[in-house]
């Protein structure tokens, strides 16, 4: 089988922060159903998974990636949806990458809107316009380590914020929910850590990595009715 090394999918968007990728990435705005599915018009590569719709459009199919699995594709999971993917996938191959990923798999983070954010189209660069709970945490713990904050306000800050829809949550919102006073609310801002961002960067150092090659492909999933209409609207032949 022959495999593409030149070019890697990001599938990305609100979780990365690099203002433009170059080669050997190839920048693809958050996957919806089906566009994982058109990377079989070409050879089997490493793709990564950071960001996905859920809301606009159904979400990345566990099936497709799995299809991408059979036919000798390496995916990596990271960051976002990349991450529940991963940890959800694991056991047929898909590598998941970063903290974020690890708390799924453990069973630390279970909440799928613990990574979700509402963002700018892909037109506008898909910028992040609300603040994952996960970068909530992130940032609360860091604020903690430099004794900003006190462990009972970082656990009622964090509750406060969990409380919060993702699309209303960012801090502004957070510290008037939780009645930060206003020094208190300047410090924990000083320590902003998007751990999405890290994670997405992780991923892609590991995309580069001269990892071995998934030595046998996963089997290839029953091709059902649905998957076999998602296939045809993005145009692959099973």
């Amino acid at each position: 089988m022959n495999y593409r090394a030149d070019i890697i999918p990001v599938f990305a968007g609100p979780s990365l922060t690099v203002a433009g990728l170059g080669p050997p990435f190839t920048l693809l705005p958050p996957a919806g159903a089906g566009d994982m599915l058109r990377l079989l018009n070409g050879p089997p590569c490493t793709v990564v998974l950071i960001d996905g719709v859920f809301d606009s459009r159904p979400a990345v199919w566990h099936k497709e990636i799995l299809v991408l699995l059979a036919r000798g594709f390496r995916v990596i999971g990271a960051a976002s949806m990349g991450a529940l993917r991963a940890a959800e996938l694991a056991p047929f191959g898909m590598i998941g990458c970063g903290a974020i990923h690890r708390a799924y798999a453990d069973g630390r983070l279970v909440a799928d809107d613990e990574v979700a954010v509402t963002h700018a189209p892909p037109a506008l660069g898909s910028r992040p316009l609300s603040l994952a709970q996960v970068d909530v945490r992130a940032t609360l713990c860091a604020a903690l380590r430099a004794r900003t904050i006190t462990l009972a306000q970082a656990r009622a800050i964090r509750a406060v914020s969990a409380a919060i829809h993702y699309r209303d949550r960012n801090w502004p919102v957070i510290f008037t929910a939780a009645a930060t006073p206003a020094l208190l609310a300047s410090g924990i801002a000083s320590h902003a850590f998007s751990l999405k961002a890290r994670d997405a960067q992780a991923a892609l150092d590991l995309a580069l990595a001269q990892a071995p090659w998934p030595p046998k492909p996963a089997p290839e999933p029953p091709h059902t009715l649905f998957l076999d209409r998602l296939a045809a609207a993005a145009g692959v032949a099973l």
